[in-house]
Formats: structure tokens, C-alpha cells, sequence
């Protein structure tokens, strides 16, 4: 779709909107845990099998997402998709035991992870070449929501309602989202035949793949840091736990401001120009996280680290989808797979290996993945027009 500048319609709200619901559901799961894990008397491990179930939800649908979007259609699979969560986040607050909240947390990635990538096809085709601006909003929107959440956990349980009454916020802002834009259409662009093709067909070219590898590679050192990051403050610099956990915050805030900047910056560079620019920033910071030459240079090193990193995501989706042309939703699908394996392996591996060297040591494996995805951008870069939206 041609555009001479960037314009937000009604398709482009309604889309951030179900985003951020998405982002919210994704989030809430770590605040709640501590509940759920004393009301239902859980270890860690059965625990994490939430988180699991969650990623793994991701990972399958990326499989036959762009199937269920072509024999769907974009509007019915976004919105399918945002209830799904909704009623798996009802089953998990009304299950009296693992064995029903490890499948809604299933449910909830999956039909998570198809509003994610409807989400990502309808932006792209939406927005042509600004695509990489408004995919870069939705992910501010995201990572807004994500601050929200733990902070609407705590002041529920603290208020007396209890940690459930925090999921009547969105699902409330779910209703009043499909009672103004249930009925918008999501119009495919003009070659819908080729975005419609199967996903036996051509496949996509090795530069949507280098692109699907930086994301995995971005993700991935992302949620390292997301899960480990308080573990490894504790350890690592001295704060207290509560400390190192409210000192996390700035990772999110980071990444948050870093998305601002990036859907700015995306109006005038290519995404994989900005990608290595952020990659870069992220690589001065995460030594001054994890040498630990002190605690304000730690925390310092934290916020740069998020600064970079938070464009990674929103940007290597753009790029990636820019690469394979009238195949949006196949490789939107497919992005599934990469993001959600990252999740399901990589904090996994980080926590396996602290178990045996420690967990400062440990965190050294973020090193080479986020050098690994800066070589890959700047390779990216000099396919041409290709690389950029």
C-alpha cells in the first residue's frame, strides 16, 4: 500500500488496541504466579510449566497460523484470537488446580500469538513502506501495557479485591474495544491473491530468514534479561530482592523509551540501519550490566541495554516481512515460531547453565547472540532497498 506519509486510521487504533490487551494478558502472568503458586501450592517447577505452555502455544501456531488467517480472514482471526485469550485467562483464574491453568496458559499463547501475527500482517500491508513506524508504535502500545500490568496486580491484591479483580481492566477495555471496532473491515492490499497464496508455496527468500534469525536472536536476549535479570542483581551487585526486582523496571521503561525512538527514527532510516544502531547501543550497554563494576554502573548498563534492545523486535519484524513481498502472513506466522522458541529455549538454557557455573556466568551467552544478530543486520544492509520498508 502507497503512502506519501503515515496515517493512523481506524484499523491502525483497533490494532494497537488488541496489542496491547495481548501484551497485558502476556505480561500478568509473572505477577500473578506468586499467588497462584500459594493458592494452588505449586513449586517453581510446576510453575514455570506456565510460562512453557505459554511459549509453546506461540511456537505451534506459527506453524498453521497463515492457514487459519486465509480460511478465517484477518478480521475474524484478530478478534477470535483476543477473545481466545480472554476465555483462557477466565479458565485460569477459575481452575482449582495445575492441571487446568497449565492448558489455559497453552490456550492463551496460541490464540496470543494469532492476534500477534494478524496484527503484524494487517500493519504491514496497511502501512507499506512506514510499516516498520507503525509496527514500532504497536510495541510502544505493547510495552506500555506491560508496565501496567504488574502494577495493576499489586494495587489489587493490596486494595483487598485480590490479584483476579487486576484481568477486569482489559478484558472491560477488550468489550469496549469490539463494541467500537468490531465491524472494521480489514481489506487485504490489491495483490491479496499473493499474501492469500498457500504456505507450500515459493518458499521465503534467505533474506527473510537472516531477519527471522536476528528477531529470535533479539527475543531471546531480551527475555534473558527479563526472567534472570532481578536473580542476577541479587547475586551479582548485592541489592536485596525486592530491589533487584523493583530495580528491573528499568529494563522495561528502557526498552519503552528505545520503541519511542525507534518509531521516530523509522520515518527516515531503514530498518536494518536502525537495527544495527540499536544492537549496537545494547552491546555497550550489557557489559556494564554484567561485569557488575558497581551498582549505578550496573543499573546504568541495564538501561542502556533495554534502550537498544527495544527496537530489536519491532523492527526485525518489519524488516523481515518487508523481505518476502505478497507473503505477509506466512511470514508473520512464521515469526511465531522464532519469537516463541526464543522464549521457550533461552531462559531455560541461561537458568540450566547457572545452575552449574552461576548465574554471572551464565548471563555470558547474551554476549554472542546479540553480536551474532548486529552481523546479521549489518549483512542485511547491504542487500539494498531490499532490507529497508
Amino acid at each position: 500500500m502507497k503512502q506519501t506519509s503515515f496515517a493512523r486510521d481506524s484499523a491502525t487504533w483497533m490494532t494497537y488496541g488488541l496489542v496491547g490487551f495481548f501484551a497485558f494478558m502476556e505480561t500478568v502472568l509473572g505477577p500473578i504466579m506468586p499467588f497462584l503458586r500459594r493458592e494452588l501450592d505449586l513449586g517453581y517447577a510446576a510453575a514455570s510449566l506456565h510460562f512453557s505452555a505459554f511459549a509453546l502455544g506461540a511456537v505451534l501456531l506459527g506453524f498453521f497460523g497463515d492457514r487459519l488467517v486465509g480460511r478465517w480472514g484477518r478480521r475474524a482471526a484478530l478478534w477470535g484470537g483476543a477473545f481466545g485469550v480472554a476465555a483462557g485467562a477466565l479458565f485460569l483464574i477459575s481452575s482449582t488446580s495445575a492441571w487446568g491453568t497449565v492448558p489455559a496458559t497453552f490456550a492463551m499463547g496460541i490464540c496470543g500469538a494469532l492476534v500477534l501475527v494478524t496484527s503484524q500482517a494487517v500493519l504491514s500491508d496497511r502501512h507499506g513502506e512506514y510499516s516498520a513506524v507503525a509496527l514500532t508504535e504497536s510495541n510502544v502500545t505493547a510495552s506500555a501495557c506491560a508496565i501496567v500490568a504488574p502494577l495493576l496486580v499489586g494495587a489489587s491484591a493490596a486494595s483487598g479485591l485480590g490479584w483476579r479483580a487486576a484481568l477486569v481492566v482489559p478484558a472491560v477495555a477488550l468489550v469496549l474495544l469490539a463494541a467500537r471496532y468490531f465491524s472494521q473491515p480489514l481489506d487485504l492490499p490489491t495483490n491479496a491473491a499473493e499474501n492469500d497464496a498457500p504456505a507450500d508455496a515459493p518458499t521465503l527468500p534467505p533474506l527473510y530468514w537472516a531477519f527471522w534469525t536476528l528477531v529470535a536472536l533479539g527475543v531471546a536476549s531480551e527475555w534473558c534479561i527479563g526472567y534472570w535479570g532481578a536473580d542476577f542483581l541479587a547475586d551479582e551487585t548485592g541489592l536485596t530482592r525486592p530491589a533487584a526486582a523493583t530495580s528491573l523496571t528499568a529494563f522495561f521503561a528502557a526498552m519503552l523509551v528505545g520503541r519511542v525512538a525507534s518509531s521516530r527514527l523509522a520515518r527516515t532510516l531503514p530498518p536494518a540501519v536502525l537495527l544495527a544502531v540499536t544492537l549496537f547501543v545494547a552491546l555497550l550497554g550489557f557489559p556494564l550490566f554484567w561485569l557488575s563494576l558497581g551498582t549505578l554502573l550496573a543499573l546504568a548498563g541495564l538501561f542502556l541495554t533495554g534502550l537498544g534492545i527495544g527496537g530489536v523486535y519491532p523492527l526485525g519484524i518489519s524488516a523481515a516481512i518487508a523481505a518476502a513481498p505478497g507473503k505477509t502472513d506466512a511470514a508473520a506466522a512464521r515469526l511465531a515460531i522464532g519469537g516463541g522458541g526464543a522464549i521457550l529455549v533461552a531462559p531455560f538454557v541461561l537458568g540450566a547453565l547457572a545452575d552449574r557455573v552461576g548465574i554471572g556466568t551464565a548471563f555470558g551467552i547474551v554476549v554472542p547472540m546479540l553480536l551474532a544478530a548486529l552481523v546479521l543486520a549489518l549483512i542485511a544492509g547491504r542487500r539494498g532497498p531490499q532490507a529497508s520498508v
